[in-house]
């Protein structure tokens, strides 16, 4: 939605009300539930605006309130200037694909940007991919098996986008995303481009260290000549492998924890006696005991719970303390 479609759009949360005026501005009509101050201009901007968007909608495990504005900026100058012009008391945040992300139940209070619906271009050279951070990875990987290029297959399956595999250090037990990134471009919150190189950011096991007040537009990537058929059968090889050993398919947040130096999060869960352990709806997978699933109406609230519980439960076990590999962000009420 444009803001010239949006003029006059009226939506509300919960008992909150607000309306989109023609001067593209939302007006607070119950000051004791503020979620976006009155008088919050809306810069005009060439992709979308969404309001009172359900959250769970986006989220690959199904749970999560709403959010007051969601923005899919057209390309990098309109993520910029919406960035120079949005009203400093707008807080603004960019989510990935929300494949290894939670949203509480209260939702995320100000905009969420997504770059996922246009800034998905990729650009392929023979030593080279050129790919903007809103693209899916298995979309990238498609794209460099047809062209007989290496990359980063070993992700095959993964369900993030490129921004968001940078940022978490995307990665399987002998990859990770940083084997292969050379340089990202990046925003910051007042518009302003920088340009890293892998060496400036220190990435470490399921971290990119990318600094929280920059916004990844693109990525540049290694690549190296490689037979088609070869990464086409190495692909469907590690498919094959997933589908037995993953809950593929199912509605749920990828890896929970992290695998503590030494350990792997699964074995000290099963150790624990977490096995088939669940909370409301959200309960540990069957297949794979650290991938928690969504098995009908979960909250993110009993996901919330079930994790804190199974981190209490291998603490006394072990223990060890269990650090969770996915994120958690927004309003718990």
């Amino acid at each position: 939605m444009t803001m010239q479609e949006c003029q006059s759009y009226v939506y509300s949360f919960a008992k909150r009300n607000y309306v989109m005026s023609d001067e593209s501005t939302i007006h607070n009509l119950d000051s004791d539930e503020l979620l976006v101050k009155s008088s919050v201009h809306l810069p005009n901007i060439r992709g979308d605006y969404r309001f009172n968007v359900q959250l769970r909608d986006l989220s690959f495990v199904k749970t999560g309130g709403l959010c007051d504005v969601l923005f899919y900026p057209k390309d990098e100058e309109d993520l910029i200037d919406f960035l120079r012009n949005k009203p400093s008391n707008l807080r603004a945040l960019c989510l990935g694909n929300m494949s290894n992300t939670l949203v509480p139940d209260g939702g995320i209070r100000g905009c969420v940007i997504s770059l996922s619906k246009f800034m998905t271009n990729i650009s392929l050279q023979e030593e080279s991919a050129n790919v903007q951070a809103g693209t899916c990875l298995n979309a990238l990987i498609i794209a460099c098996v047809s062209q007989g290029l290496s990359c980063c297959e070993k992700l095959y399956c993964i369900p993030g986008t490129m921004g968001g595999a940078i940022v978490t250090n995307a990665g399987v037990p002998d990859f990770e995303i940083s084997d292969v990134l050379v340089e990202v471009n990046v925003v910051d919150h007042q518009g302003q481009r920088f340009s890293l190189k892998k060496t400036a950011l220190n990435m470490e096991y399921r971290n990119g260290n990318v600094p929280k007040h920059f916004i990844i537009t693109s990525a540049v990537l290694k690549t190296s000549p490689c037979n088609k058929d070869k990464l086409g059968s190495a692909i469907n090889e590690m498919l094959e492998k997933r589908r037995r050993t993953q809950p593929v398919g199912q509605p749920t947040l990828g890896c929970t924890f992290k695998n503590p130096s030494g350990y792997k999060a699964w074995e000290l869960i099963m150790n624990a006696g977490c096995d088939g352990m669940s909370i409301g709806d959200a309960r540990i997978s069957d297949i794979h005991m650290n991938f928690f699933v969504n098995s009908g109406e979960a909250s993110s609230s009993d996901f919330i719970r079930l994790i804190q519980l199974v981190k209490d439960k291998v603490f006394q076990s072990s223990g060890i303390m269990l650090e969770e590999e996915i994120n958690v962000i927004g309003e718990e009420n």
